[in-house]
């Protein structure tokens, strides 16, 4: 019995060490998390953001304390962390579009879904077992202590278990059904006969409609509508509301994107003030959108996104959401400007 119940708070130790980790060394991330899932204001001092994820660790390491009451203090602790978690999240469901969590900083899908929900809503069980082997009188460490060779053994079994549950059902959904070609998908989503003036007329599903207005600000203040931006030549604009590990993810990969589509231009366009994070003071082509006007008005919705626009004054492709998203949208455009530079030769 005592094997079933130490799961309970190994679990939660392992789930707050993680996060406290991942949190540590990116504040940003917890900054904009605060922001996007619009808590108070005072919570987004620097001071908070850097206190939760010691909070998590110091949770962590009290789980796993022998004596009963610093293992309650901890248990205590997890239940309020974890009930804050799930309220938060749930309440992040009926926004619209919905915000990204980054509630492990930059590890894993930062998307809030029902799937988000039931993970925080198990994790909260998880905290009311630790919670009742505290108000048992008895502690993790202690249970572990007591551990014979047949409880090692299953609780090996249980972390096998969970590295396995994570390895086939830890990655984002959404993969893009079989049965169906890169250039074919491309041709949904894509035109390129606005990025090159040779280009033939793409026969695609996808809806072009005109660039909105909307205006962005460079590094030194200079103001450029979307038009004006794409008048010599397409842009790719890949677009972020937050700090968070996909976003960071997204500007890392900006140099390759911009070396396999050098017909056009890969912008990085944020609506905090880009010039303010550190890791982006040596990068070019990043844009200022301030109030997200630019971002709305695109209908980016979840960050990053991405949305190619024309240079004939259209949209040519997007928005696609998400770092994988992105990448296959560049692998898209890039196969069409391929297609559109070198056309099979036609039959005689």
């Amino acid at each position: 019995m005592h094997t079933a119940l130490s799961l309970a708070p190994l679990t939660l130790a392992a789930v707050l060490l993680l996060s406290g980790v991942a949190k540590l060394g990116d504040p940003g991330s917890t900054a904009s998390m605060i922001r996007l899932l619009r808590l108070p204001g005072f919570l987004g001092h620097r001071l908070v953001p850097r206190t939760l994820p010691v909070l998590e660790l110091a949770t962590a390491a009290l789980l796993l304390t022998p004596w009963r009451l610093t293992y309650a203090v901890g248990a205590a602790l997890s239940l309020g962390l974890f009930t804050a978690f799930l309220v938060v999240v749930a309440r992040a469901m009926t926004f619209d579009p919905r915000p990204t969590c980054g509630c492990f900083g930059r590890v894993g899908d930062h998307r809030i879904t029902g799937r988000t929900v039931g993970r925080n809503a198990l994790l909260l069980a998880l905290a009311l077992v630790a919670a009742a082997v505290a108000v048992g009188g008895d502690a993790a460490g202690a249970l572990v202590a007591r551990y014979d060779l047949g409880d090692w053994l299953w609780l090996g079994l249980s972390v096998a278990l969970a590295v396995v549950a994570v390895l086939v059902l830890g990655g984002p959904g959404g993969a893009a059904p079989r049965g169906r070609g890169r250039r074919d998908r491309a041709r949904d989503r894509t035109t390129t006969s606005a990025v090159t003036d040779d280009a033939p007329q793409a026969e695609a599903d996808y809806v072009r409609s005109p660039i909105p207005r909307g205006v962005l600000l460079s590094r030194d203040l200079e103001v450029r509508t979307l038009h004006s931006l794409a008048r010599e030549r397409a842009q790719l604009l890949v677009l972020a509301n937050c700090w968070c590990g996909s976003t960071m993810e997204a500007v890392e990969r900006l140099a390759s994107w911009r070396e396999r589509l050098p017909q056009l231009d890969v912008q990085l366009v944020h609506t905090l003030r880009p010039w303010d994070e550190p890791r982006l003071q040596d990068l070019d082509g990043v844009w200022w959108d301030p109030g997200a006007v630019v971002y709305d008005a695109l209908g980016a919705g979840v960050s990053p996104a991405a949305v190619l626009l024309g240079a004939d004054g259209l949209l040519a492709g997007g928005p696609v959401n998400g770092v994988a998203a992105l990448e296959e949208f560049v692998a898209d455009v890039e196969a069409e400007l391929a297609d559109a530079t070198h056309p099979a030769d036609a039959p005689a």
